[in-house]
């Protein structure tokens, strides 16, 4: 998507589609961004907390539904898994998350009730932090799909 941020998500679109055809034994597709947050002057945010002793990122999961008009019947169950996932970094790793972000578009969400957009940090943040946060989230897909497996 660089230069341009415009068309990101069709191009994404394209892409999973894509990858779902070839490998439709897919089952959690992860779209990760960070988050773009400023004060009032302008200046980046970042939201940490201590994990371990070591600095990281904050994360939060972002849900989309049908109620911007775009098909999406099955936005309860993204919905579902998101806070699922909330529920396992918290058990994990207390302060990691973010609460969960309900929004109107739906992210390309409706291709798979596995389908997470997650924000990893901000733009603030520092490479480290986000890295640390990864793998939390790591951790946390790991231990719920092995529960998911009992």
């Amino acid at each position: 998507d660089y230069p341009s941020y415009n068309g990101a998500y069709n191009h994404a679109r394209t892409q999973t589609n894509a990858y779902l055809k070839e490998y439709p034994s897919i089952r959690l597709i992860l779209d990760l961004h960070r988050d773009a947050m400023e004060d009032g002057k302008g200046n980046q945010i970042c939201t940490t907390t201590d994990v371990n002793g070591t600095q990281s990122a904050q994360l939060m999961m972002v849900v989309g539904s049908s109620a911007g008009g775009l098909h999406h019947p099955a936005w309860q169950e993204n919905m579902a898994l998101a806070l699922k996932m909330h529920v396992q970094l918290e058990k994990l790793y207390p302060g990691i998350c973010r609460p969960v972000s309900f929004r109107y578009q739906r992210f390309n969400q409706d291709l798979s009730p596995g389908a997470m957009l997650i924000e990893v940090g901000t733009a603030g943040n520092t490479l480290p932090q986000a890295l640390a946060a990864a793998q939390c989230l790591a951790d946390a897909i790991i231990s719920l799909s092995a529960g998911a497996n009992h």
